[in-house]
């Protein structure tokens, strides 16, 4: 599960009990095409900038292992506060990473091997 762009649809549970099927219908659809709309331009518009960057003369380097380390126990941190402090977060969240962890155990199985793979095989020309 590599990190990346997402959109986010949010409704108050109570008004979203009271739509009828048809309109909970409507606004499923119409936020998976906008998903799936901006993750195609995401992906096709991407290297194109990137490689207008760097012909501009920008030098690219990723983070590094301690800078993400930090990042990463920082996020921790801050979400331990906001789970003492709104439950609903907590709950929402917990949801979240128990998720997160499935899809992470896939992608190490079934997309890191065969991107990295790739990458390297570009790297070689």
């Amino acid at each position: 599960m590599g990190g990346g762009p997402c959109i986010h649809l949010f409704i108050n549970k109570v008004k979203w009990e009271e739509l009828p099927p048809i309109y909970k219908n409507i606004a499923k659809g119409a936020a998976a095409i906008a998903n799936e709309t901006m993750l195609a331009k995401y992906d096709n518009q991407n290297p194109k900038a990137l490689r207008e960057i760097v012909a501009s003369g920008v030098k690219l380097r990723p983070y590094s292992r301690d800078i993400m380390e930090a990042a990463y126990k920082a996020s921790q941190d801050i979400y331990a506060e906001l789970y003492a402090k709104n439950e609903h977060f907590k709950k929402i969240h917990e949801s979240q990473t128990a998720f997160r962890n499935e899809e992470v155990m896939w992608f190490r199985v079934a997309e890191l091997p065969f991107d990295s793979f790739m990458a390297q095989m570009q790297s070689r020309g």
